[in-house]
Formats: structure tokens, sequence, C-alpha cells
């Protein structure tokens, strides 16, 4: 009885994720020509790492043009990813996330960090084919945490990026992202001039570790309100655009 309520409710969460996956395409020199330029719908490019803090908190705004303006295509190029040399040739990457806005085959406009949806969707010249429908009412949600993990690389060095969410009745209420970068021991003595750089960037606290040091950047840091990240992404949906960036979720 007990493995047959455990099966239930695994199915149940699986249906509960799938109802609210997002159409956001993965791209690499495999498909770019076909997603991106040969795309009837105007294409925002996200060039994006899973080392770059903004990166992350723009997953959220990312999924809701991808919800709900189905007449655009939300496209992504992990910058870490094998696969992408054409690209990275290509397109002059330069900052992380990297917003390309395609039409018709041609780069109309490019933006660089952290920006809003309305940003966004002007850099694009986008204009709705049909007036929005109205906004749903909110659905209260349980209340639930939310771990997500994925290696990478910092300016070369390998590291280890945790990213934490509480998602609370009606929107996400605390994100917390923890980089943990492992310095080798022939760049040792460079460490505390790389921690040095973080610090001045502004980019959340630094500290010390056995292997390298810390990136600690936690819902109420500058950085972060600065980022003006949208809340109102669904646990799914979250987990559905890390997974897609290459994170492992629990």
């Amino acid at each position: 009885m007990k493995r047959l309520i455990a099966l239930m409710l695994c199915i149940m969460a699986v249906a509960t994720f799938a109802a609210e996956d997002i159409k956001i395409v993965k791209v690499n020199d495999a498909n770019f020509e076909k997603e991106v330029l040969q795309s009837k719908k105007p294409v925002i490019l996200d060039i994006t790492s899973t080392s770059c803090p903004p990166c992350l908190i723009m997953i959220p705004t990312l999924i809701g043009i991808a919800k709900n303006y189905p007449d655009i295509k939300i496209a992504t190029v992990g910058i870490d990813e094998p696969g992408i040399d054409k690209i990275k040739a290509s397109l002059p990457i330069q900052a992380f996330p990297t917003f390309f806005m395609v039409r018709n085959g041609k780069i109309v406009n490019q933006l660089v960090g952290a920006v809003k949806e309305e940003e966004l969707l002007a850099a694009l010249q986008y204009t709705p084919s049909k007036k929005p429908a109205a906004k749903p009412k909110k659905v209260k949600n349980a209340k639930r945490n939310m771990v997500c993990k994925t290696p990478g690389q910092f300016n070369g060095l390998k590291n280890l990026v945790t990213i934490s969410f509480v998602f609370g009745d009606y929107e996400i209420e605390n994100v917390d992202i923890v980089t943990d970068v492992f310095v080798p021991p022939e760049l040792n003595d460079r460490r505390d001039q790389m921690m040095e750089h973080v610090r001045a960037s502004g980019k959340g606290e630094v500290e010390p570790t056995m292997t390298g040091f810390r990136i600690h950047i936690d819902n109420n840091c500058r950085f972060m309100k600065a980022m003006d990240m949208k809340r109102t992404s669904t646990y799914g949906e979250m987990r559905a655009g890390l997974e897609l960036q290459g994170f492992t979720c629990q």
C-alpha cells in the first residue's frame, strides 16, 4: 500500500512538472541555423553561463516571456557547453548574459547584462499580434524549497554553483546563490587578488575556503536587489529553466 501511494505521488509530481514545462529552445552549432536564423518568429537569443549570477537571475524573466508571448521564440546558448564553437566565432560575445534580438535571420539589436522584460521586448521591436489575454488569477501554492547545483567554470577555474529557492504562496520569497571556486595549487598565490577583484565588482560576499574561495549572493544583498529579479515563476517553471541550463535540482 505504501509503495502504491508513493507511486501515485510520483506520477502526480511528474504531471504537475509537465504542465508547467516551458518553451525555451537549447541551441548549439547543429541547430543554430534552423532554430535561430530560419525561425519564422522573432528570436531572443540568450548567451548564458551557469557561473554568471545575472544569467541565473534572468531565468524567471525569460520563462515569463516564453509563457506569455507564444509568438516570440526564446533560445539559449550555454557558453560552458560543448558544440558551440561556430556560434562563439560568429557572434560578438564579450559578457554574460548577452541577448541578441533576431528577426528574419538578422540581428536587429543587442543587450548586455540583467534587464527587464519590457527592455527585451522593446529591443526586439516587438508588437503583440493580438491583445494580451487577461491575467489569470493567482493560485496559492504550497510552500516548498528547491536546491539546484551544477559544475562550471569561473574565469577558467572549475567551480560548483548552488542556487537555492524558497517558494512562498504566490512568489519566490528567497534566492541564495553560492559559487565555490576551486583554485589549483599553482595559482594559490593569486587567490587573494582574485577575491579582491570579485569584492570590487560588488557581486556578493567573498571568503576563502580550503580549496579556493566562495562567492555568496543572498536575497538582501545590493547586487541581488539591483537585478530586480522577477519573482512570479512557479517551482515547476524554475526547475525546468534551471535544468535546461544544466543544473540538477532536488
